[in-house]
């Protein structure tokens, strides 16, 4: 069985917001800002490199009180698009 791949943590350098629940992200590097609907704002405070996407996806499911199924296609472009912006470190 091969290694889990853990989600983050965030970059050190990254700043961030949260209103109204959702959270901003800036990147004072590129001067980009990310702004997260809830789904994502979920998924980024677990982002933190203790769990892989299984794990969130199973605790997001729990949370939101649907089958891990149901949004494991989300949670994973989620985590590709963070990664994929450079916002997350990675392994």
């Amino acid at each position: 069985m091969g290694q889990k791949t853990m989600v983050g943590p965030p970059r050190a350098h990254l700043l961030e917001i949260e209103v109204d629940g959702d959270i901003s992200i800036y990147d004072p590097r590129t001067e980009q800002v990310t702004v997260l609907n809830s789904t994502a704002s979920d998924i980024w405070r677990l982002a933190d490199g203790t769990y892989d996407v299984d794990e969130i996806t199973g605790l997001l499911a729990a949370a939101y009180g649907v089958s891990p199924e149901e949004i494991e296609t989300e949670v994973r472009e989620t985590v590709d698009r963070l990664s994929g912006q450079g916002l997350l470190e990675a392994e």
